[in-house]
């Protein structure tokens, strides 16, 4: 049975010197791993598709639970990313992330906000020109960290003070990242544990992670203090929701130091 879907290589493995395995996030199955026959080769018309990173339009060939690439058409390509140790290292954060979180080969549900595959394409779009727009890798990587953790289901309270409903204070707002609202300085309880006192900007970029369309959750600018605070909180948020670590995110932070 031959199916077509659309999606990014997220893995690769070899397999002798002419083929390899590859890993296919798609909107329809999740994760899909499909033998790719004579991707290696010079003259193959996978060469590019079969790409870690490769957003593709694959046909596949589906037999019982195994999967061919029997032709596939490439949309675009992230192969830039490979010119650059760090941006390379984010995006196999992100591949890595996703790869884990997302379902194999599950049908993803109707009522999804968000295309993942999209989203996936804007987060590799943007770590590629991270530098470029005024905005940083650990911009990015705050922001797909928020971002994802909302599209899995736990997208944390950010629309105002839980108790009171205050959409600002000045006496300040805080996060509380184990049960993840907000709560104002007149209605926090000392006894919290962990509640962060959040920078403006820091809250701004949050929000914009968090309800922006998926093109445009990328788009704030954060610096100093206030950038430090937002990569601190949405990655201990994120590993604490998906009760894992990253191999490639300790690499990433190891190089960006």
């Amino acid at each position: 049975m031959l199916v077509t879907y659309d999606g990014i290589v997220i893995g690769r493995r070899e397999i002798g010197e002419n083929s390899c395995f590859i890993d296919i996030l798609t909107d329809e199955q999740g994760v899909i791993e499909a033998t790719a026959h004579g991707a290696k080769k010079i003259n193959s018309n996978l060469l590019s598709s079969a790409a870690l990173f490769s957003y593709s339009t694959f046909c596949l060939n589906k037999n019982k639970l195994r999967y061919t690439v029997n032709s596939a058409k490439p949309k675009f390509g992230f192969h830039e990313l490979g010119s650059d140790i760090v941006k390379l290292a984010l995006a196999s954060y992100f591949a890595q992330a996703v790869k884990y979180c997302t379902p194999s080969e599950q049908v993803q549900s109707e009522s999804s906000r968000d295309s993942v595959v999209r989203f996936f394409a804007i987060a590799l779009y943007e770590t590629l020109h991270a530098g470029e727009n005024g905005r940083s890798l650990a911009a990015v990587k705050s922001a797909f960290e928020l971002r994802y953790s909302s599209m899995l289901g736990f997208a944390p309270d950010l629309v105002a003070c839980d108790n009171c409903g205050q959409y600002e204070c000045e006496r300040g707002m805080y996060f509380l990242p184990r049960k993840g609202m907000l709560l104002c300085k007149d209605c926090l309880n000392p006894e919290y544990d962990g509640h962060v006192l959040l920078y403006p900007e820091t809250l701004f970029a949050m929000r914009c992670a968090v309800f922006s369309p998926p093109e445009r959750c990328f788009k704030f600018s954060v610096s100093g203090a206030a950038e430090k605070q937002l990569s601190a909180i949405t990655e201990d948020y994120f590993l604490y929701r998906t009760e894992r670590t990253f191999t490639a995110l300790e690499y990433f932070k190891g190089l960006a130091l």
